[in-house]
């Protein structure tokens, strides 16, 4: 593959967008309608723990675990503050008001688990993404069981059951 290669497939993609024909959606989430931020969010983190299932089953892939893992639960967070509050997505421009919000509105009772989240995520998600630190196994594995549960746990505080597209 050679210089002209990146450069067609380059223009491609930026055709793609121009037209915005970018063809079908992802199946799971083909239910949703732009103006429905709350369900945007919803699916986009049911996808992200579908792919870390998949993953999780597969290989040893611990590095996207673990980057899918921080992603599902921000999306997690984004889709009950879009749902329960009178919050937008465009509200949170950076991570640190994801978590600053989960965290001052007390979702999650005195445990200030967005807090605690936000603080390893913080110190050490850079760390593995730029591959200062390797993430291993078992920390993989226990960042998808915390994406999971703190999935469920919002989905279940919503009410969210029927349209959460998690398989279970």
């Amino acid at each position: 593959m050679g210089l002209d290669d990146v450069v067609d497939t380059l223009e491609r993609v930026e055709q793609l967008l121009a037209d915005g024909q970018t063809g079908p959606t992802q199946d799971s989430l083909s239910w949703q309608r732009a103006s429905d931020d709350a369900n945007i969010q919803l699916g986009k983190a049911c996808a992200m723990l579908g792919t870390c299932r998949q993953l999780r089953d597969g290989t040893n892939n611990y590095v996207s675990i673990v980057e899918l893992s921080f992603n599902a639960i921000e999306r997690s967070f984004q889709f009950y503050l879009v749902e329960m509050t009178a919050a937008e997505s465009a509200d949170y421009l950076t991570h640190e008001d994801v978590f600053g919000d989960v965290a001052a509105r007390n979702i999650f009772s005195d445990y200030e688990i967005a807090s605690r989240i936000d603080a390893f995520r913080s110190e050490h998600r850079s760390r593995f993404y730029y591959d200062i630190d390797r993430p291993g196994r078992d920390f993989a594995l226990a960042m998808h069981d915390l994406a999971e549960a703190i999935h469920q746990y919002l989905v279940e505080f919503a009410d969210a059951h029927s349209r959460c597209g998690c398989e279970r």
